[in-house]
This record gives C-alpha cells, structure tokens and sequence, in this order.
C-alpha cells in the first residue's frame, strides 16, 4: 500500500522519505523487517525500539517519535497511535459497517462478550467475538493470542469478520490494551463496562491509576454511546462523566437508578432468573447460569440487545440458552459432590464464585486456588482473607509462578488465611488430587484461577497442564 495512503489521519511531525513509496509490511519486531517494509518504533515499559533501527540492513520506512540519522524515516507526535492507525488503514477500515462492541472491565469481561454474542446470534445476528477464550467467527474458534490483540492483529481479525459477512464484532479490551492505545484508530459503537476491583497493580503501581485507565476509555472520542453497571462506584463516575460531556449512556443495575435494571432475583439450583425493565419494556429471563455476578453479566448482555433493537420476546428465548464460557464456573458432578472449576483470579472474581457455589453446597465448601507470580502481590492476602470468609476448608496451590517460588507466594496468601482447615500444596495436580480424595457426599470444590488455562508459566516456560484433564483423571 502507498505510504500517504497508510499514514492516512496520522499526526506526522517530520520526513525525510517519498510517501508515494510502495509498502510491503508493517512490523514492529526490527529482526523481522525485510525490504520494502515499514518499522513502527515504539517504546515499551523498559525499551525503545529506535536503539534497533541501526542493525536494519535493508531498505526500509520507519515510523519514530524522533528523527532518525541513516535512515528514511517518518516522525510522528505519537508512535502508538500511529501504529493503530496504520493497521486500521492496512486493513481498509474494518469497521466502517460494522458494529464494535467493546467490554471493559475487572472480571467479566469474558462471560459478558460471550454472551452478548450469544444473544445477538439468536436474533439472527452475525458476530465476531475476539477475548481470552479466543477469537471467534459466526462460533467458530480462528485463533487466540492475547485478551485484545495488538493492532495489527486485531485489524486483521476484523478484516476477516467483516469478509465472513459479521454485522457485529464483540471484543474485551483490556486496561493494558487501553493503556498502549491498541484501539484508538476506532471508535466502539458500545462500551459496556462490568464493574472495578484491584488487579494489575504490578503494571499500573496504584489502583487510582488503574482506574483511570479503566474509567478515561468512557468518552466520546472513544464510544458513541456507554453500557454501565451503576451499582459499582466507578460505574457511577462513568455515568457522571458520561452526562458532563453529553455522552449517550445506559445505566444497568440492580441496586440503583438504572434504564435497565432486575428485580424479583432468584438463584436456585437450576439458575438464575430475574425479571427485567429495558426502558419500560419487561422481559422474564430465565436462564441455566449461576451467581449473582452472572444476573450482572447477562443484564449487561441484556442491555445491550435492546439498545441494538433486538425485540424482548427474543431476548426471554435467547436468555435461556445462554451458556456459560468454559472455566466460567463450570459445573462438573461426581459421585461425591459438586466440581466447578473457574478463571477467578482478583480478589472481587474469587468473592463473586465462592458466594456462588455457597448457594449450591449442601456439606463444606472446599476451594483450591494460588496467585499467578511476578504480578499484583498485594491482592495475595486479600484472595486469603475472601477464600476464608466463604470456605470450610482451602488447599493453597501453585498457579502460574513465573520467575517466583510456588512457596513464597503461598506464604504471602496464608497471612489472610484465618481458618484452622488450610494446606500448602504447591504441586497443583496434587494439590487438586488431595482435594478431591477428601471431599465427602455434598462437598462442593471449587478449582480457581486457571479456568480453562492449557498451561502452567514456569521460570518462562509454559509447561502443558489443564484443570480439567487434572479433575477428570481423579473423579470417577
């Protein structure tokens, strides 16, 4: 593609090269650039990629905040808008007939994209869904990278979507994502926020800074209009801000002032349901998901549907074949009690699926769970505390260590541990073996922070290991 053509709405500084030049590739890695390609130099948290252009030995356009001696170059005044930019361009702006929903948010953010996408496949819907789980076309898996791919990827993606014939693309977006601008070429049709609790701390220091992160996506450079939970304190900042600027917004909740909003809420054994009000507009929802987080989630999910036309009658139908996202407390039965194995990995997600699976436990509850490593330390007494408050008994476990020792982070759990029923298993296959050789009739374990995970990181490695193979090896 012409250079002036990929640089379309970049903020360009300086040049030094002919923009009717010819452009094979966009890269970002210089030990992949080969001729004829374009380099975006970006800094990172501890590097900057112009200490590379140097060992580039071919001809090349690189695209830099600085001017660059040696080489053709294009100052811009920012190089990570740029490179968003210049994918959005690469890939003939996606998104130009094509809704974008983005998901923002803690912890449910996966559960709630998903089911956005099942509803609005119900009402006849194409969607494309990109987040942790993976990346979907119309159901079909096409690949899976990080929660929200960087941009070249994610333009390719969408490119894809909308060649598949997707009306709709749902995609997470994460605070890191938000955070290095990966979105910014784009404007979502729909901003759903979830709710705000600590997480991340070991990339955004202060939880005040993390919300920002969080909370500054909601304006109108960034989203037509906001889906937010006002039950949550940061949702209601969101509102707040959203009305100051004249941002279109929809309120949901089941506590406070919402357009959307549940009552008469039950959680049984079999479900949950909960009538809800859109606007005046009353639909009965049941549905075969669990939890109260889950009457949040799909209520967002709700909304949503609504605010995009999709008659009530069918929201009631497509509600009750919701299904949850595997490792979103999954459900498995044995011949002593209940299994459910889940991503929750903050404090607030290990509250949401603990208080859950209480409702369900007619004997002890029993939780297996660690604290991934090399990440938020602070949350690791506090995931002790919330795992006493709700269990009877808890295995202390490895869960994606990194570069730190599997004991040293069980230590730092255990200081908010204040039950007597607790044991240090760093070995996790074993750690989940101990736990289910001792549950008795009507025990409930509750298996937290993988979900659905392949692997286990080790001192940089990621070493094959499922959960649920683990669990399946051990029940009968």
């Amino acid at each position: 593609m012409e250079l002036k053509k990929l640089l379309d709405g970049v903020e360009i500084v300086d040049f030094n090269v002919d923009m009717s030049l010819d452009v094979n590739e966009i890269k970002i890695n210089s030990a992949e650039v080969k001729a004829g390609d374009m380099f975006v130099c970006m800094k990172g948290t501890n590097d900057d990629a112009t200490r590379y252009v140097k060992d580039i030995t071919v001809p090349f356009v690189a695209v830099s905040e600085k001017k660059l001696d040696g080489a053709s170059y294009v100052q811009v005044k920012d190089a990570r808008l740029a490179y968003s930019k210049i994918c959005n361009n690469r890939f003939l702006h996606p998104l130009d007939d094509v809704k974008l929903v983005s998901v923002i948010g803690t912890n449910g953010k996966t559960s709630t994209a998903s089911y956005i996408c099942q509803i609005l496949t119900y009402a006849g819907i194409k969607c494309g869904l990109i987040g942790t789980s993976g990346h979907f076309i119309d159901g079909e898996k096409v690949g899976q990278s990080l929660t929200t791919p960087d941009p070249y990827e994610f333009f390719e993606l969408l490119f894809k979507m909308r060649a598949k014939g997707c009306e709709v693309v749902v995609s997470e977006l994460s605070a890191h994502a938000i955070y290095w601008k990966k979105l910014a070429a784009v404007k979502s049709d729909f901003a759903v926020f979830t709710n705000l609790s600590q997480d991340h701390l070991d990339f955004f220091k202060t939880y005040e800074e993390y919300k920002r992160v969080k909370v500054g996506y909601f304006s109108p450079e960034n989203a037509k209009c906001a889906i937010v939970n006002v039950d949550d304190p940061a949702g209601r900042e969101i509102l707040k801000r959203a009305e100051e600027s004249k941002m279109h917004v929809i309120a949901y909740g089941l506590e406070n002032p919402a357009d959307c909003f549940a009552v008469k809420v039950r959680e049984g054994m079999d479900g949950i349901s909960f009538v809800a009000n859109f606007k005046d507009e009353i639909m009965e929802i049941r549905s075969r998901l669990f939890g109260e987080f889950n009457v949040y989630n799909l209520l967002s999910a709700i909304t949503v549907a609504a605010a995009m036309g999709v008659e009530c009658r069918t929201i009631e139908k497509a509600a009750l074949k919701v299904r949850a996202v595997k490792g979103r407390f999954s459900i498995l039965r044995s011949d002593k009690g209940t299994i459910i194995i889940d991503f929750a990995h903050t404090p607030e997600g290990l509250k949401n699926v603990l208080s859950a699976a209480r409702t369900l436990t007619k004997s002890r509850l029993i939780t297996v769970f660690g604290c991934g490593g090399e990440r938020d330390a602070l949350k690791r007494r506090i995931m002790g505390e919330v795992a006493s408050k709700y269990s009877d008994s808890i295995v202390l476990t490895s869960d994606n260590p990194r570069g730190e020792e599997p004991e040293e982070i069980i230590k730092q759990i255990e200081q908010g541990v204040c039950i007597k029923d607790v044991k240090c298993i760093p070995e996790r296959s074993d750690a989940i073996r101990y736990a289910i050789s001792g549950m008795d009739e009507g025990d409930t374990l509750v298996i937290a922070g993988k979900g659905d995970e392949n692997y286990l990181e080790v001192s940089g490695k990621k070493i094959p290991y499922s959960d649920f193979d683990v669990v399946s090896r051990y029940v009968k």
